[in-house]
């Protein structure tokens, strides 16, 4: 069994399931890793080291590559952005 590893931290659950989600697409599982109750209150994940995605180690590397070209840093921004107007919105 080979060791987990986090490969990166994202500021909201959306960016990071967006980042999962496309490694699965490649065939890499991974795991979003955050502590906001549940989802309950998604401003924890801020106050934490953010929303984590893990990996195996053995493809991390790979992962590291594929998600270079999926997000740019302004994707990301955007995809932050979004997902912060919508749970504000969900929340009102």
């Amino acid at each position: 069994m080979s060791d987990i590893v986090e490969i990166a931290s994202y500021g909201t659950t959306f960016a990071a399931r967006a980042a999962a989600a496309h490694l699965e697409s490649e065939g890499i599982r991974s795991s979003v890793v955050t502590d906001n109750a549940g989802g309950a209150i998604p401003s924890m994940s801020l106050l934490s080291d953010g929303v984590r995605l893990i990996v195996a180690a053995d493809d991390a590397e790979r992962a590291n590559a594929i998600l270079t070209d999926f997000f740019d840093e302004s994707e990301v921004e955007e995809a932050e952005e979004a997902a912060e107007r919508t749970e504000e919105g969900s929340n009102a």
